[in-house]
C-alpha cells in the first residue's frame, strides 16, 4: 500500500501534532489489503514510542475525522491509501506519495508548523518528487482566510518560502514560486517503504498457528504475492476469505501439505534461484493452487449452510400456525434466517463473478473440477453453462479432428 497525497494535503494538517502526523504516517506505512492495520493499539504504541492510552485517543481523532474506520469485528482500516501493484502502469488514479525519511527526523519536526506544511503538501499532495516535474504557485495562494497556510500576509508567506527552501529548492518571484525538487541531502536520506503486506500475512499465518520465527521472510512475501493478485482482481472481501480457508486447510492436512512446509520453514539463503530452478517461485505456485482449491471448498460449505438455513426456515414456516408464543418466535426465527441466507446467497453470487471472470482467462481448471461446481446451488449458474459450452466445444473440435 501506498501513502495517497491527500494525507499531506496542508489544509488537513492545521491542528496536527507532531505525535498525530507521526501516527497518520505509521498507518499509512503499515496498512495491507482495504486498508486493514494488522497492529494492536499496543503495538502501534510501542512503535511510537507512547502510551497506548494516547494511541487510543489519536485514532479517536482519526475515526472522527474520517481518516480510519473499524468494522464489526473491531478491525482498524486506514482510509488514505492507495493499492499500486509493483507491475502497474503509472496513473493519475495510482500516483501517491513516497514517505521520505526526513519527514520524521528531529531536524524537519522542529521546524516552524507551517514550514513543514508547506514542505510536506509540495512533496506529497504535489508529487514534486517525480523525476522532471515541478509546480508553480501564487503567493496570495499561501495567506489570509483561504490560504493554504495559516499565516496574515505576505511577508509571512515569503518568510516561510526562504525557511522551506533549506528542504526545496524554490525560485521566488514577485507574486509567484515555482518549486523544483528536494534537495539531495533530504532524498538520501531514504524512504521508509510500507511493510503492510508482510504483516498482514505474518498475522494471518500466526492466526493459524505458524510457527513464524522459523518461516523464511523471502517465503512471506511470496506468499503475500498471490494475496496481492487476489486483491486486485476480486477485493478485500473475497480475498481475505479465500486466504484464511487455505491457510485453514493447509493446517488441518498436515500430511498433504508436508510439501508447503519444507519450502517456507528455510534460511533465506538456502533458496535456489537460477535460469533452471526458482524455488521461490514454486512456493507462490503452490500457494496458489491452494487457494484455489480453497475456493471451491468455501463455495461447497456455503451451499451446505445455505441448504441447512432453508431447512431451518422452512420448518418455522410449518410451525407458523401453533399458538401465538410459539408464532412469534417463529416468525423471528423465520426473519433470522432470511437474513442469513442473504449473507450466503450474497457470498455465492460473489464467487460467481470472480470465476466468471478468471474462467474467461484460464478454463483449464474449472475443466477440471466441474463435477463438483454441477452440484452447487442457483447463484452458481451462468459459470456452469459457460462450461458446458467450453466443453461441448472441445468435444466437437476433437470429433472433427478425428473425422479428417
Amino acid at each position: 500500500m501506498k501513502h495517497h497525497p491527500d494525507l499531506f494535503d496542508a489544509q488537513t494538517l492545521h491542528h496536527d501534532t507532531r505525535l498525530l502526523f507521526k501516527l497518520k504516517l505509521l498507518l499509512g506505512t503499515v496498512c495491507a489489503y482495504g486498508g486493514e492495520v494488522p497492529l494492536s493499539q499496543t503495538e502501534l504504541a510501542k512503535r511510537m514510542g507512547t502510551s497506548t492510552y494516547r494511541i487510543r485517543i489519536l485514532l479517536h481523532k482519526l475515526e472522527h475525522e474520517g481518516i480510519i474506520h473499524y468494522n464489526n469485528a473491531g478491525t482498524l482500516f486506514f482510509d488514505r491509501y492507495i493499492f499500486v501493484r509493483d507491475q502497474a502502469e503509472v496513473s493519475q488514479e495510482t500516483l501517491y506519495a513516497k514517505n521520505f525519511a526526513f519527514f520524521t527526523c528531529d531536524e524537519f519536526l522542529s521546524e516552524d508548523r507551517n514550514v513543514q506544511r508547506f514542505v510536506l503538501h509540495y512533496v506529497g499532495k504535489e508529487l514534486i518528487y517525480i523525476p522532471g516535474n515541478f509546480r508553480w504557485g501564487y503567493i496570495n495562494d499561501l495567506y489570509g482566510p483561504t490560504g493554504l497556510l495559516n499565516i496574515r500576509t505576505p511577508k509571512e508567506a515569503i518568510t516561510i518560502l526562504k525557511k522551506a527552501s533549506k528542504y526545496l529548492k524554490i525560485k521566488i518571484h514577485t507574486e509567484n514560486f515555482q518549486v523544483l525538487n528536494v534537495h539531495s541531502k533530504w532524498i538520501d536520506m531514504g524512504e521508509i517503504y510500507s511493510e503492510g503486506a508482510e504483516l498482514w500475512v505474518t498475522k494471518q499465518l500466526m492466526k493459524h498457528r505458524f510457527c513464524c520465527d522459523f518461516i523464511s521472510r523471502k517465503a512471506v512475501w511470496q506468499i503475500a504475492k498471490v494475496m496481492e493478485d487476489y486483491y486486485a482482481k476480486f477485493g478485500y472481501e473475497y480475498a481475505t476469505e479465500i486466504f484464511d480457508h487455505a491457510l485453514f486447510s493447509i493446517q488441518n492436512y498436515k500430511r498433504r501439505s508436508q510439501t508447503f512446509f519444507n519450502m517456507i520453514y528455510r534460511e533465506d539463503s538456502s533458496y535456489i534461484v537460477n535460469e533452471e530452478k526458482n524455488e521461490l517461485n514454486e512456493i507462490s505456485a503452490y500457494f496458489r493452487s491452494v487457494m484455489e482449491s480453497a475456493e471451491l471448498n468455501y463455495a461447497v460449505q456455503l451451499s451446505v449452510e445455505l441448504e441447512q438455513i432453508k431447512q431451518k426456515k422452512h420448518m418455522a414456516e410449518t410451525n407458523l400456525s401453533a399458538n401465538d408464543e410459539i408464532s412469534i418466535m417463529n416468525q423471528e426465527l423465520i426473519e433470522a434466517a432470511h437474513s442469513q441466507q442473504v449473507k450466503v446467497w450474497d457470498k455465492l453470487r460473489l464467487i460467481h463473478s470472480c470465476w466468471l471472470n478468471r474462467f474467461r482467462q484460464h478454463p483449464e481448471w474449472f475443466i477440471q473440477h466441474y463435477y463438483r461446481i454441477r452440484t452447487l446451488p442457483a447463484p452458481i449458474l451462468e459459470i456452469k453453462m459457460e462450461i458446458e459450452k467450453y466443453m461441448n466445444r472441445q468435444k466437437n473440435t476433437r470429433s472433427q479432428a478425428h473425422i479428417v
